[in-house]
């Protein structure tokens, strides 16, 4: 996705150096990359320069690689620091958002669908654009001032909010200091200045009518801190305005990387703009013509969440994985939390979690259930979360071997069995049963809801696809790997020292009887544990955590021993 300018000169017109406003004789210019051939108006997406507020243009901008994505692309100059201190940058933006609105016929796009995008002091100036709409004070007086400077969808990368948190952590850089880019900006030492600060920051104007926000940072940035990327989430989380945070754990600043595909996060601003300014999927969303299984589209967060991606060196690339913090995480950096991994079902995706976080974190709310992290990986489309057998799709090893000691060193996850836990739905179900009976040690809780306890005969007879694709048409293979034969095996090393549930719905005809079958096999080997059948519910998570009721969340009240 990634385009050179070079590569759309022939089928994309440039309208370049185009004025859209003059304070006395100074000129503020915009570029536009538009198509005549379109037979219909394209949404528009305008990128805003990085450079600290100080350095940068409008040339070579990241938008390009939307071009061949079907849409328009403008990318536009504004005042920098030395020539005009703060709201100059955000009064020239709106006034370019302004024009190119009441442009729109002239450049063949939709002027009720732009969308914003922008890096570092780029990302700043979007994140402003899309809460300050409604904000008279920093619409300025220039240019075109009859149309609405508002934006239906913005895209932020790695931009600052809080300026006054910006030194929390020592970084590359002394934001306090009085020639700091921040200073420079409000032209006055930003510590001496809150109010000042204020009107920068774009939470302030955080309010229920923002447009959707994408917003994606480097775990390694120590230029801004990834904080300023969290504080705007969280303002956004609590406004109950759509927001996304992708956090990539290996990056810094500008996402500089010689050995990573920028297309692997270009993707996400793709998908992102569709949803949000076209109302469609994009192609590589779907499981079968993604380019890399391992992250999938993300998407808005439920409250109290974000996403991520890791390096994986056993995939060769990154893997994505949503991640739920308690209320108290932000509040103390000293307090440790348990952990449960929730596995997806079947052609799922991390967000298929949220039926089980919206309800821990209600739980977590009315102190049924402990403060604890949650993390959903992602699980392939049909992997069983048993590694294939041809070496393609290692899914428990990713889990067990990166994945884990990746959120113990990452987050102020307990690193203990008895504070780890593993959980999930249909096909999650059986990847729980499976990684956790098969690594006795490594959990001390396993919960099998809605589990898809299936035997190695009928994955062969009734699942062909999976029986080929993940146990390589090995009878022998998807037996050793079989729930079933793994807590027969380990059932020494699990009795009297793992907490287990299972529960299935009533009206799960086709997992019902598994689900008992399997309960009762498992007593017989005697091992403890709780069971039962959801009253009403089908092959709903949902519906199941609902029919079990508190218990549901009690559950890691007892199973993580906090009273």
């Amino acid at each position: 996705m990634t385009t050179a300018l070079a590569d759309i000169l022939d089928s994309v017109t440039v309208s370049r150096d185009v004025v859209y406003a003059s304070i006395g004789e100074r000129d503020l210019r915009l570029d536009v990359y538009w198509s005549k051939e379109s037979t219909e108006p394209l949404p528009l997406v305008v990128w805003i320069h990085g450079g600290a507020w100080r350095n940068g243009d409008k040339e070579n901008p990241r938008a390009l690689a939307l071009l061949s994505k079907d849409y328009a692309v403008a990318s536009v100059e504004y005042r920098l620091s030395q020539e005009a201190i703060f709201p100059a940058q955000i009064h020239d933006c709106k006034s370019a958002i302004r024009w190119l609105r009441s442009n729109a016929t002239l450049f063949n796009f939709d002027p009720d669908r732009i969308g914003v995008w922008g890096g570092s002091a780029g990302g700043h100036l979007v994140a402003l654009l899309g809460t300050s709409g409604d904000v008279a004070d920093l619409e300025g007086e220039l240019g075109v001032t009859t149309t609405s400077s508002r934006v239906q969808a913005v895209c932020d990368w790695f931009g600052p909010t809080d300026l006054l948190r910006m030194n929390d952590i020592a970084g590359t850089i002394d934001h306090n200091a009085e020639d700091s880019p921040e200073s420079q900006l409000i032209g006055a030492p930003i510590q001496e200045n809150p109010g000042l600060v204020e009107r920068v920051n774009p939470i302030t104007y955080v309010t229920a009518d923002d447009p959707p926000f994408l917003i994606m940072h480097g775990s390694q940035d120590l230029t801004v801190l990834q904080n300023q990327s969290e504080l705007l989430h969280t303002a956004f989380q609590k406004a109950d305005v759509s927001s996304n945070l992708i956090l990539i754990d290996d990056l810094g600043h500008g996402f500089r990387s010689k050995d990573r595909d920028p297309n692997d996060l270009i993707r996400h601003v793709e998908a992102f703009f569709d949803r949000e300014l076209k109302d469609k999927e994009s192609d590589w969303i779907s499981h079968v013509k993604n380019p890399h299984p391992w992250v999938s589209d993300f998407g808005d967060n439920e409250t109290g969440t974000h996403d991520a991606l890791f390096y994986s060196e056993i995939v060769g690339g990154y893997a994505g994985y949503t991640i739920y913090l308690p209320p108290s995480y932000r509040e103390s950096d000293d307090q440790m939390y348990p952990t449960v991994y929730w596995l997806h079902g079947k052609s799922g995706r991390p967000h298929g979690s949220y039926a089980f976080i919206s309800r821990a974190r209600k739980a977590i709310s009315e102190k049924l259930c402990p403060e604890m992290i949650i993390v959903a990986p992602t699980g392939l489309a049909a992997s069983m979360y048993v590694d294939s057998k041809d070496g393609e799709r290692p899914i428990e090893s990713v889990i067990v071997k990166e994945l884990i000691p990746h959120i113990e060193s990452t987050y102020r996850a307990i690193s203990d069995r008895d504070m780890r836990g593993i959980d999930g739905f249909s096909m999650g179900g059986f990847g729980a049963a499976h990684i956790g009976f098969k690594h006795p040690d490594l959990f001390g809780t396993i919960s099998l809801m809605g589990a898809a306890m299936h035997r190695p005969e009928f994955l062969r007879e009734k699942r062909a696809n999976i029986f080929e694709e993940v146990f390589g048409g090995d009878l022998d293979y998807c037996t050793q790997e079989s729930p079933w034969e793994l807590v027969r095996k380990n059932a020494e090393a699990l009795r009297g020292r793992t907490m287990m549930r299972l529960y299935v719905g009533e009206w799960d005809h086709q997992l019902h009887d598994k689900n008992l079958e399997f309960s009762t096999f498992v007593k017989t080997l005697g091992i403890g544990h709780e069971n039962g059948v959801s009253p009403d519910a089908n092959h709903s998570a949902a519906r199941v955590l609902d029919g079990i009721g508190e218990e549901a969340s009690t559950f890691y009240q007892r199973a993580y021993r906090i009273e």
